[in-house]
């Protein structure tokens, strides 16, 4: 198993990240995704000593979330040595601690990937109103796009763990889209997908890029996807 862990001026959370990671025996993959502070720095003297191994992807200029995934999941899918993927991001939002929780569940339900929700009590209001409009909208383009019933709880979440095989022609999107396309394309081609609750916490060093011009950006993409493809 190893993470990928798209970073975005993290510096202050990255190494919490890594060092939780150490403590399960996961490798990890950090996509710096333009960083103007010493993210990168902080990945690379963390791994000259790390249990795990640790790489680093650098991109000069920030591509977005979902080009930062799609290159750290072709780099692991090129290693190939891995059966499971985690993606969960740089921020310390999500903890690691909930991996084994998230991978148990996967198991013991004989499942192809596992997606996290968060605790709506967790989560500030509007949050809270833009992830239920969105798990909506991406359960009944699900149904559209594959002619399978799916109901995700919280689609946005992006701490999730699949299996690595059913990520090798999948389609990324750009910027936030990409927990939405995995979703679609995992449910064609018929994968069983289950969720469970992780933990989030809104703490001060954690920056949402999250914007309502980017939500409807992501609306935008997944109609054009569903409908074009």
């Amino acid at each position: 198993m190893i993470a990928v862990i798209p970073a975005f001026n993290e510096e202050k959370n990255i190494l919490k990240v890594l060092r939780d990671l150490e403590k399960l025996g996961i490798d990890a993959v950090v996509v710096d995704d333009g960083s103007k502070d010493n993210t990168s720095k902080v990945v690379e003297e963390f791994s000259k000593n790390s249990k795990i191994n640790v790489y680093l992807i650098k991109n000069e200029t920030n591509q977005g979330k979902a080009k930062a995934i799609e290159k750290g999941t072709k780099f692991v899918l090129s290693l190939n040595k891995y059966r499971y993927i985690v993606y969960i991001d740089g921020d310390y939002q999500h903890k690691p601690a909930d991996i084994p929780k998230l991978f148990k569940k996967l198991k013991d339900t004989n499942a192809d990937a596992v997606f996290g929700v968060r605790k709506y009590k967790h989560i500030p209001l509007h949050r809270q109103i833009s992830n239920f409009f969105a798990s909506v909208l991406t359960s009944l383009a699900v149904f559209i796009y594959s002619k399978r019933f799916y109901f995700f709880r919280d689609v946005q979440c992006g701490f999730r763990i699949i299996k690595a095989e059913l990520l090798k022609d999948v389609k990324f999107g750009d910027g936030y889209a990409v927990e939405h396309f995995i979703a679609l394309q995992l449910t064609k081609k018929g994968a069983k997908i289950v969720e469970e609750y992780v933990s989030v916490e809104y703490h001060d060093e954690a920056v949402s890029y999250i914007t309502t011009k980017k939500i409807l950006e992501v609306a935008k993409q997944v109609i054009k996807f569903i409908f074009l493809e």
